[in-house]
């Protein structure tokens, strides 16, 4: 059997009058938490650029695309500099360990022992990422034979 079709077309009606008056007032709310309307409801500002910078998706993109090159140039410059060489002994032991400022590691090649695991394997992922980045192959880069 078929569906009552009156019945939807009354309920449709009124909720677009519902929904035009909710709109109302929520713009009104937004507005009003922005900064664009004072406590009488006057408005304040016309222009929405005034209050907010507005951005395409691609200028995003673009943004972040920049941010995260430097943070790999930066990765790949931390990697090229030579670290201190801190002495540590172990007080149970009575053992020296060297070790390197900058890559963290002893002579021995160990990590110490406050250094989480996740984290080292995290290092060594962006440490192999940056390598990769600026990685550019002699053949391909100087005379290629046609």
């Amino acid at each position: 059997m078929g569906r009552n079709n009156r019945s939807r077309k009354r309920r449709d009606e009124m909720n677009k009058i519902k929904k035009a008056r909710y709109e109302a007032k929520e713009l009104f709310r937004l507005k009003k938490t922005l900064g664009l309307l004072d406590a009488d409801g006057n408005e304040i500002m016309k222009d929405i650029s005034d209050v907010v910078e507005i951005k395409t998706s691609k200028e995003l993109k673009r943004e972040a695309k920049s941010k995260e090159e430097q943070e790999l140039i930066y990765e790949h410059q931390e990697s090229l500099e030579k670290g201190e060489k801190v002495k540590v002994t172990n007080e149970k032991t009575g053992v020296d360990h060297i070790f390197n400022s900058k890559t963290l590691k002893d002579q021995y090649g160990n990590y110490p022992a406050w250094f989480k695991k996740k984290k080292t394997a995290k290092r060594l992922r962006k440490k192999q990422h940056s390598q990769k980045k600026n990685f550019k192959q002699a053949w391909t880069t100087v005379n290629v034979p046609l």
